[in-house]
């Protein structure tokens, strides 16, 4: 399990074949000011895309600042770009934490896949070091695996259901994976279900990502 969060490409999370989403392993950061901003790191990680990718177009919205399809949240150190494509809602995001050792900052990038039945979510970590101004492409900063079940309410869920969740494994586990969601305000990650209907909507529950100054636990 833990090579499989290594690379988060968490339609895979449950043993299937692991083919990683081409990520820069490092990415120079360029700022003008006392420190980066997440425009900044946002400008470092599209940048190292080709022309015309997802990631570019993304970079062009932030440029532009806030619209219909796209947050700026400087202060806050967010961004979000959302587009319909081919009826399937694709969105990046991305922030940033502060850690602990004050040398050091967190980034997450997560691109987010919906088409309303069996929604994808990858997400991604970087470490920015504020002596070398590089973002490292880093593994997951969790204290433990993330599990199917922890999506499932167990205060109401049936025994067959916790079975069914539990036990499904490759292709059948798709519709339970997590999918992401980065905070705007606050520090924790949250993530659902990607099928919202794999179980009965009553059965299942938003989990979070704690964030304790250098890594996340996983509210259970």
């Amino acid at each position: 399990m833990k090579n499989l969060l290594k690379s988060l490409l968490v339609i895979a999370i449950c043993a299937m074949p692991v083919v990683s989403m081409a990520q820069p392993e490092s990415c120079k950061v360029k700022f003008s000011g006392s420190k980066p901003t997440i425009k900044d790191y946002a400008k470092a990680y599209c940048s190292q895309f080709e022309q015309g990718s997802f990631e570019r177009q993304a970079l062009a919205a932030f440029s532009k600042g806030n619209s219909k399809k796209c947050v700026v949240d400087v202060k806050n150190g967010y961004v979000k770009y959302s587009v319909k494509q081919d009826g399937v809602l694709e969105t990046l995001e991305m922030c940033f934490w502060n850690c602990d050792n004050k040398n050091e900052k967190l980034v997450a990038v997560n691109r987010v896949s919906e088409n309303g039945y069996l929604d994808e979510s990858f997400l991604e970590f970087y470490r920015y070091n504020v002596k070398t101004k590089t973002m490292k492409h880093i593994e997951p900063p969790f204290t433990s695996d993330i599990r199917l079940i922890d999506m499932v309410d167990l205060s109401v869920a049936s025994d067959e259901i916790v079975e069914q969740v539990s036990s499904a494994r490759n292709e059948d586990a798709n519709k339970y994976c997590p999918v992401f969601m980065l905070p705007r305000y606050g520090k924790n990650i949250t993530f659902r279900m990607a099928d919202p209907n794999a179980i009965h909507p009553a059965l299942q529950r938003t989990c979070t990502l704690i964030w304790d100054g250098s890594q996340f636990s996983v509210d259970r």
